[in-house]
């Protein structure tokens, strides 16, 4: 079981994942308490995008791929 402790202040951390941005360079996350920042390692500049809208993203993601997983499923019944 995982036990998270809420945010009190910002925490970076240098990600294996690696961008195209003025040379290859390793992406830093820095999780705010309700955003998270994206910026290329050595770079002032970031990208921001709300905790929530991720959430979203993911589970439309998730209902999409299980749909697609059902019409497939739902073809291959009908040819055989």
């Amino acid at each position: 079981m995982i036990v998270a402790t809420r945010l009190s202040k910002p925490v970076a951390r240098e990600t294996g994942a690696f961008v195209r941005d003025r040379g290859l360079r390793p992406l830093i996350v820095t999780l705010h308490d309700s955003f998270l920042e994206l910026r290329p390692r050595g770079l002032r500049r970031g990208e921001v995008i709300d905790l929530a809208a991720i959430f979203g993203l993911a589970v439309r993601k998730r209902i999409l791929l299980e749909k697609a997983e059902r019409a497939a499923a739902k073809k291959a019944k009908r040819k055989s």
